[in-house]
């Protein structure tokens, strides 16, 4: 029996894949890089829906979001 995948964490795919995965009609994630998240800066705040999150990298690499 093969293991089913689950619906509420699909597999990641690539930002180019994302929309020909939709289209087959599988549930798709795409991946975005942190640098295009960024945009050059150390900081950026995320508006989700009316909520804002700023996400913060660190000099040691890592991500940071907060509320």
């Amino acid at each position: 029996m093969q293991a089913q995948a689950d619906p509420h964490c699909p597999l990641p795919r690539s930002v180019e894949a994302a929309p020909y995965a939709r289209d087959a009609g599988h549930a798709a994630s795409a991946v975005i890089p942190s640098e295009r998240l960024l945009l050059g800066q150390t900081c950026v705040t995320i508006d989700h829906d009316g909520t804002h999150y700023v996400l913060r990298a660190t000099r040691t690499g890592k991500l940071i979001l907060t509320k």
